[in-house]
């Protein structure tokens, strides 16, 4: 039986699950969707759940839709993660060579991120989700990002760790066990929008990926085929509807349309004769407003946002070291003119991430509304070693570590 892969977008406003087939084409793999659900999301708020519940319930929807598109049940899936709770850290960890005539081993590299986590100075209530190398030191020699089979008698890595608050990770898990999966891993949503949009030269030369969804924006910046800082701040597109709601005095089901269907965050490049048809509380009147107002109000909100990533990127210390730019994803990246928006406020070049890794992804799945997605699954991908019933047929657990290790190190 082929190898199945499945991966759960548990975002604020949206439940989104695929099934993917791995598929092994003269030595090549490569992904093939074979089920897709998709279930508006009940109790979650700014990416973390807030009714246990409710959020079990949105989650086993998208979940069983999911599982009788691609006829077969889910069994474990790779978890999305986000929230404000979210923070970075950078550690070290050193350990001893081990003797042997073929130099550094994968043994090696797993022994040195060991005693980064466990080094770790982690604060009360915080669990590790992630440890990531960023470069490594043998003996003298620094700056060295693949040591394998190099020979030394000491080796460092300096590693990336993410943290998330203890709660939220349990509250989470819950709910995905509820409908009776198992987490194969949690990922940090900012991860898996980076494997579903960059290319591999953004990741080497310096980038920034910006995920504005539903209740949050994730930051996250990659040098060196690496990530080298994340931070996730609770403004997303809901705030965006809700400023449409008090601007215009409408329900937010109806701002809410009105963005997605005459949303502009560029007012200048609204002709003055537009007008857009709303509906007030409590009657049935449509009143013709100027569309220029309504761009006038979300573009207010969108440079807000920018301002917020521009300060996180300054803040960050790498802000000079992105020749590659932003890439935006997520479903707000889809307001008309927040590219070039973007590209006057940070002043370097901006373009929309839209995934294309996966083979049979529908028109409306190809969206950068679903990266994150379609990421969780090409994390999955390149970690399914680590499932122990989708483990390859004659590997050794040495020769899953060799390949987990060198998909996971830079270049």
């Amino acid at each position: 039986m082929s190898e199945i892969i499945a991966g759960i977008d548990v975002g604020t406003t949206k439940i989104c699950v695929l099934i993917a087939e791995v598929e092994n084409n003269e030595g090549e793999e490569t992904l093939h969707l074979i089920g897709t659900g998709l279930a508006a999301t009940q109790g979650l708020e700014k990416g973390m759940v807030v009714n246990v519940p409710q959020a079990s319930e949105s989650i086993a929807q998208a979940v069983e839709e999911a599982e009788l598109a691609a006829g077969l049940p889910i069994r474990n899936a790779y978890v999305g993660i986000s929230g404000k709770h979210i923070s970075t850290m950078t550690n070290r960890g050193v350990v001893p060579v081990s003797r042997s005539s073929g130099g550094i081993t994968p043994h090696d590299i797993e022994q040195a991120l060991d005693a980064a986590r466990t080094t770790a100075s982690k604060p009360p209530g915080r669990e590790i989700i992630h440890t990531i190398p960023r470069r490594f030191s043998v003996d003298e020699q620094t700056g060295i990002r693949d040591p394998i089979g190099m020979h030394g008698d000491r080796l460092e890595v300096e590693a990336q760790i993410v943290l998330g608050a203890s709660s939220s990770i349990a509250n989470l898990v819950k709910c995905v066990h509820a409908y009776g999966v198992e987490v194969e891993d949690l990922v940090l949503e900012p991860l898996a929008s980076g494997e579903a949009v960059l290319t591999s030269a953004e990741r080497e030369l310096g980038v920034v990926v910006v995920d504005i969804g539903g209740g949050t924006t994730d930051i996250a910046i990659f040098l060196e085929d690496s990530l080298w800082h994340t931070v996730v701040r609770d403004v997303g597109g809901k705030l965006f509807t809700r400023d449409v709601a008090f601007g215009l005095r409408t329900p937010l089901a109806i701002a809410e349309e009105l963005k997605i269907s005459h949303g502009h965050v560029l007012p200048e490049r609204i002709a003055p004769e537009e007008r857009v048809h709303v509906a007030g509380f409590g009657s049935q009147k449509m009143v013709a407003v100027p569309r220029r107002i309504l761009a006038h109000i979300l573009a207010a909100r969108a440079e807000e946002t920018l301002e917020l990533i521009l300060t996180e990127i300054k803040r960050s210390g790498y802000d000079g070291m992105l020749p590659a730019g932003m890439v935006l994803c997520g479903g707000t990246s889809l307001l008309p003119g927040l590219t070039a928006l973007s590209q006057k406020t940070l002043q370097s070049p901006v373009r929309i991430g839209s995934p294309d890794s996966v083979h049979g992804l529908a028109r409306q799945l190809a969206s950068p509304a679903f990266a994150t997605a379609v990421g969780l699954l090409l994390w999955g991908q390149r970690h399914q070693w680590r499932t122990g019933e989708e483990r390859r047929d004659g590997d050794s657990p040495w020769d899953r570590v060799s390949r987990w290790l060198r998909n996971l190190l830079p270049g």
